[in-house]
Formats: C-alpha cells, structure tokens, sequence
C-alpha cells in the first residue's frame, strides 16, 4: 500500500469515526424518551404536533403537499403550512408511517440532534482545521440548554431547526467577506436551509450579518470586487433557492390582513436571572447552560493572543447582553421608529447566537487538554470530554424525564367536554391519549394566521368571530346552524340545504388561493365579516367545497429550487471525489 492509498484509508476511519460517535451520541440522547414513549407537552407543542398530524393524514391519503388545516386546528382551513416552514417536518411526519406518533417524534429529535453535530463539525473543521476542535464544538454546540429547551421542553420546533443551520450561515457569511470568497455557495444553502426551517430566525441571522457587515466597513475593512460579486451571487442563489418558500407570502400573506402573534419584547431575563438560569443548566429555563457559561468567565484567557478569537469571544457576550435586560429594550419599545426591531417577540432569541460563539471558545479551551499528548492519551481524554458532555446533557433534560416517568393520572391529557380548552400546560401524553390533543385548542397559534376580524391572540373566548369558526357555525342569512365538514388535504366541504334563495357563510378563512365548488362547479365568492368564504345561492341542497389552490408558479420555483440542489449536490460530489 504506498503513502497516499494509506492516508485516503486513514482519513475515511477517521471520518467514519466521528459520525460513528455522533450516531452513538444521538442515539444515547433520545433512547430514555424513546424507551418511555410518553411526552410532556408544553408551550408550542400542540401547535407543532397539530402541523405534523395535518401533513401526515395527507400523506396518508396520497396528497404530498398542505397547504391549509383541514384535518387539525378544528377544519378551521388555517393556512398554517403557507406561512410556517414546514420542509423539516415532513420527515418527522413520515416517520409516523414507522413509528407511534410520540415515538416518532424522539426518532425525529434525534436525527436533528446527529444533523446539527454533523453541520457543526464540519463548520468547525473548515474553519479551524483541527479535527478534535470540531467534535468538541459540535457536541457542545448540540447540547446547548437552549437548544434542548427549544426541542425538548417548549417544542419550539421551528426555531430547534434553525439553531442547526446557524452555523453554515456564519460560516458561509464569514468566508465571503473575510475568508475565501469562492465558499459563497454555503451562504446561499445556509440561508435557504434556515428559511425553510423557521422565518424569523432568517430575518434575525440576515440583520446580525448586516450589522457585522457594516461594522466591517466602518472599520476599514472594504471588500474588494471579487467579495461584492461572491456577496451578489450568494444572494442570487440563496433566491433561487428559496423562492417557493418567499411566494406563498407574497400572494396570499402581504394580500391578507392576517394576525400574527404579537411583537415586542416580552419575558426578558435580567443578567442575573440569565446566570442563574445557565448555572443551573437546565433546558426547563432559557439559560445557555454551566459549559458555556464557564467559557464565558475564561474565555478571554484563550482567546486574547489570537484577534479572531478575541471577536468571536466579544461577540458571545455581546448577545449574552442582548438577551437580557441588560439592553435597553425599555427605551426602544417608546422609540416609534424602531418599532419594527419588536418583531424579535423574545430578546431571549438571541441565546441561540450567544450558545453559537461561546461554544467556538469552549472548543478552543477544551482543545489545550489535547495539546502535547500521545495517541493513546488523546483518546482517553476525549472520551472524557465525551463523558462530561453527556452527564451535562442528562442533567439539562432530568426534569423532562420526571416529568414523563410514573407521571400522576391527574396530569395526564384527559377528555374535555370544552369546546374552548386550551391544551393545559404540562400535560402528559403517552400512545392512548395522544389523540385527545386534537380535541383541544392549541395553546399557542390556534387563530394564527387567521384573518384579523378574528384573530384571537390565544384568547378564543373573548372573540365570538373566532368562536364561532371553530364551532363550525354556518351562517344561513340570520339563522346560525352547526355542521360536520367533510375533509381532505387541503379542501373542506359542507352540504347545505335552502328552502329559499340566501347568503351562507362557511366557518373557512379565506386566502387568495382559496377557490370555491359549488356541486362541482368553481364559482365567486365573497368575504364575510369573520374573515371567511361567503356565497349568495338560491333555494336547493348545495355541496360547497372549499379547495385551496396554490398557482402553477409556485411549482416552477419549487422545480428551479430542486433543479439548483441537485447542481450543487453534484458539484459538491465532484469536489469531494477530486480531493
């Protein structure tokens, strides 16, 4: 064997190694919730669960794409899944078809969990170049309290699969302007892969880079062409790729008078609840946990003799600052032109940023425990790190597994003759209740998205517009009737009878896509006060269905979107096979 064929084999057990071990890891995180089957739902958690339930009783009736809530959220025809990404559920939703639907789900944490630590690695890796940095920052990356809190505790799915991608982005983004400009892909799929994950976390990664960007420049540091070009193709690209997803809000959602949840800049930790809450690293809180806490006391130590080091460590605690009270959230809510910065909801969001940098630190600190070791002490060593890092997990996710082991009857879902019941918080759910979720509110977003005559914000009972939707009441002139709808993926039909010429109103939002069948005859339709399709029909028995429509553009942005992964799928092969 000669020298080279050695080193190729080397390098594949090498790489063969690490994801052996972020399997390994993977698997050890999810196999105690796995081997329990029961869940502990809270926060988002309905509203999540709602979604994936939607997708898969499509997919089980043969439709792959949704578009509005016939299934779930009380056939209300929400459009939920035009405007919250929903790419990265659609395997959690498959995996239903395998696995019972809370099996499925911990199945589905643990692959986000092994591609978060891969992403990561590999970041690191390009970056640093130094293999046993790049393990360290991607485990300590992946158990970040924060992360575990988005995924395991408030279910804060959208934002749980953003935290993955964040490090392509800031890899991408540093390499274009600071590095090699010839990476500029990574940005485009970056931002992409985080636009189908979770919008607002998009919108932040684009305004920090914008900010870092303009510091640059303030600072002297002016790109030459070749970064402008490389900055204007990664925006191009990062377009293509993502159009399908920017549509649906261009049609249906900046046409719409829609309520979103409300902005602002609610539950802010003062510093000394954050250190609080990171010290004692539990995912139960919003704390970044006692690891990267620890880099963020002794960093500055390891860092101080290398300035990119030094800015990565400045702008950890910068965003540890950001999520607290510490900045002066308070003075911007009365500064009117700055309103929009409130679309942040929670300064808290920023620790997904803070875990980010102070993990790159902790991997620098904990790699000087490598530096000067044999082989053999090297391995020992990190399969010590390995360790600590796994006690550090289970000690993050103890309350969650409390909570779910031997759990009291009382705090187990039950039936609800409540037509108005929010799911209650802390309920427990396990294979024979899980179905009783759907017959329960969603906690959080039930009426998102709805229009915003109806829009409740989380308080259905003080909205007669939203109740009224989510009783089914169909409005006959003046006379108010409860009926059963008739659903499929995305379409709702109700049979109506009139013994004179009428108004009917059906409980179903409207969009701009939503088309109306009147026994199988595409007909006009109106708005009605609610917010909902309304039609003028003369005495007879009508079959009304409500389909949502979505255009033939929308497809061809899809296919150029599918079209430019496979091109950079294979350039990527190439360039791999070529090395």
């Amino acid at each position: 064997m000669d020298e080279s064929t050695r080193k190729r084999r080397d390098l594949w057990i090498r790489k063969i190694l690490v994801v052996g071990l972020f399997i390994g890891l993977s698997i050890l995180f999810t196999i105690t919730f796995y081997i329990n089957g029961r869940l502990g739902i809270d926060s988002d958690g309905s509203f999540h669960f709602s979604r994936v339930e939607e997708i898969y009783r499509n997919l089980k009736e043969g439709s792959f794409f949704t578009f509005i809530a016939t299934h779930t959220f009380h056939n209300s025809g929400v459009g939920s899944f035009l405007f919250y990404p929903s790419v990265f559920i659609y395997p959690w939703a498959t995996l239903r078809f395998i696995f019972d639907p809370l099996r499925a789900f911990y199945v589905w944490y643990g692959l986000v969990m092994f591609l978060t630590m891969a992403i990561a690695y590999y970041v690191m890796f390009k970056f640093s170049q130094r293999r046993i940095r790049a393990i360290i920052f991607a485990i300590f990356y992946a158990i970040s309290a924060y992360h575990l809190y988005l995924g395991l505790k408030n279910y804060v799915i959208g934002e749980f699969i953003a935290y993955t991608f964040v490090p392509l982005v800031m890899y991408g983004f540093y390499e274009v302007v600071f590095g090699d400009a010839k990476k500029w892909p990574l940005l485009s799929m970056g931002v992409a892969l985080l636009l189908y994950s979770h919008l607002l976390s998009t919108v932040m990664a684009v305004a920090i880079m914008a900010v870092i960007f303009i510091i640059s420049l303030i600072c002297g540091r002016i790109p030459d062409k070749a970064r402008w070009s490389a900055l204007a193709k990664s925006v191009g690209l990062a377009l293509l790729l993502s159009a399908w997803m920017i549509y649906p809000f261009i049609t249906d959602y900046l046409k719409s008078d829609l309520g979103t949840p409300l902005p602002g800049f609610s539950f802010q930790y003062t510093m000394q609840e954050f250190w609080a809450a990171s010290l004692e690293n539990s995912a139960t809180n919003r704390g970044i946990g006692i690891a990267l806490l620890i880099a963020a006391l002794f960093g500055w130590y390891f860092v101080k003799s290398d300035r990119r080091e030094r800015i990565i460590y400045a702008l950890g605690l910068t965003f540890i600052v950001l999520s607290t009270s510490l900045f002066p959230y308070s003075v911007l809510q009365r500064v009117e032109s700055l309103s929009f910065l409130q679309v942040i909801q929670f300064p808290y969001r920023f620790s997904v940023y803070s875990s980010f940098f102070l993990a790159i630190v902790l991997s620098l600190m904990v790699t000087r425990l490598f530096d000067n070791k044999k082989k053999y002490q090297r391995i020992v060593t990190l399969l010590g790190v390995v360790s600590v890092a796994s006690l550090l997990y289970f000690n993050s996710v103890t309350l969650m597994i409390d909570r779910i082991s031997d759990p009291d009857p009382n705090v187990m879902l039950r039936e609800t003759d409540d037509r108005f019941a929010t799911v209650p918080q802390g309920a427990v759910l396990d294979h024979a209740n899980y179905k009783l979720l759907f017959d329960y509110l969603v906690l959080y977003g039930e009426t998102d998205y709805y229009p915003k005559r109806s829009f409740a914000n989380n308080y259905i009972t003080t909205n007669p517009a939203a109740q009224s939707i989510i009783l089914h009441h169909v409005k006959v002139g003046e006379k108010v009737i409860e009926k059963t709808p008739v659903v499929a993926p995305n379409e709702i039909t109700y049979q109506v009878a009139l013994k004179k010429k009428a108004t009917v109103d059906l409980p179903i939002i409207v969009y701009p896509g939503t088309k109306v069948y009147v026994n199988g005859k595409n007909v006009s339709h109106e708005t009605s006060k609610r917010g909902t399709v309304m039609l003028k029909l003369n005495q007879g028995t009508y079959k009304i269905t409500t389909r949502y429509e979505m255009s033939k553009i929308y497809y061809s942005m899809l296919f150029i979107a599918l079209l430019s992964w496979g091109g950079l799928a294979i350039v990527g092969v190439r360039k791999c096979y070529t090395h």
